[in-house]
């Protein structure tokens, strides 16, 4: 059980914040200790990151979006802009580069961190996130890739969560997109259009580019590029760029390994899916809790992750990357609602 805020002005706590009654004190453990379990077992090895940072670290590596949400604050010491931690991959990043760069590669590393981004009090998010998470380093193949959604896949089934399992390709999306870029104000617009599938709106945007006609009916096909095993073929009709050829082809092959894992029925490909766009750099995924859940009913976003190959770069240490994070509070809710 917790209390985000009460009237009363004694016990009024932000917008976006949690307080937890023992009870759900009791369940937020059991839920980290199983999360961390499976983590150890596949041989991932917990790392603890500072709670809040200069904002360079995120600066050079997160996109605007992320850190306009960050809560910034001057340091007394040097005068320095630090922010609290908005994000914790940008943190194991520079410390695999940097303090861990002889540790044999690949690293499997793990974590649970509170993170902290403000949004507007009428939104209903929270400002204090506690996250849980995996970062593999060093191995950049379909197996690597394959391997981190599983983790995912196997943390949900300990927790007794029915979990599917949304698969995009941002490389695929950014062969498509190419033509496009030299104006990024109207980039911008069209990526917001895909991501909300605003057939009409996106329709309209492209009217205003001087690209050839070819180009926008690639474009024009992304949202509906949604489903199961098909969409891949739908999308080899538009792919012509080549890193949209060895962007599809790399999610043809993960997804291969998943369905030989038996797990083809958890999974949905949303080609169309433009999350962490300049954050990510190939697979990425979103992790939802099944609607088939007892009394859940819905489904609930519960986390998600991806390919980062170019982050480690921005600390002197170029490293093909990969990770995926849960949302802890996301996950209680629904084991409350199901239990």
């Amino acid at each position: 059980m917790k209390i985000s805020s009460f009237n009363k002005p004694k016990t009024l706590v932000p917008k976006g914040v949690a307080t937890f009654f023992p009870e759900g004190v009791l369940l937020r453990r059991k839920i980290e200790q199983a999360v961390f379990s499976v983590f150890f077992r596949a041989g991932y090895q917990e790392v603890i990151t500072p709670l809040f940072e200069y904002l360079d670290v995120f600066s050079q590596t997160s996109g605007e979006e992320l850190l306009d949400r960050a809560y910034k604050f001057v340091d007394r010491a040097t005068g320095r802009i630090m922010v609290l931690c908005p994000d914790v991959t940008p943190q194991i990043g520079r410390m695999a580069a940097t303090w861990l760069a002889n540790y044999p590669r690949p690293l499997r590393l793990c974590y649970s961190s509170k993170l902290f981004r403000h949004a507007e009090e009428y939104g209903g998010q929270e400002r204090e996130i506690l996250q849980m998470g995996a970062e593999q380093i060093g191995l950049g193949d379909a197996q690597a890739d394959a391997e981190m959604i599983l983790l995912a896949i196997q943390v949900l089934k300990k927790l007794k969560i029915k979990s599917k399992i949304v698969l995009g390709q941002t490389a695929f999306i950014r062969g498509i997109l190419k033509p496009f870029e030299s104006n990024q104000a109207l980039f911008r617009e069209i990526l917001s259009a895909i991501a909300r599938k605003e057939i009409l709106h996106l329709s309209s945007l492209l009217k205003k580019s001087s690209v050839g006609t070819g180009f926008k009916k690639q474009v024009l096909a992304l949202p509906g590029l949604l489903g199961g095993e098909e969409v891949l073929k739908s999308a080899e009709l538009i792919a012509r760029d080549p890193l949209c050829v060895a962007g599809l082809k790399r999610l043809c092959e993960v997804v291969e390994i998943l369905t030989q894992k038996g797990f083809k029925e958890q999974l949905l490909i949303d080609l169309s899916e433009v999350r962490g766009f300049d954050y990510y750099t190939g697979i990425v995924f979103e992790i939802f809790a099944d609607g088939r859940n007892a009394a859940c009913g819905v489904n609930v976003e519960l986390g998600g992750g991806g390919r980062y190959d170019h982050l480690l770069e921005k600390f002197g240490a170029p490293s093909p990357s990969i990770g995926f994070a849960l949302n802890i509070e996301h996950v209680q809710r629904v084991k409350e609602k199901s239990s």
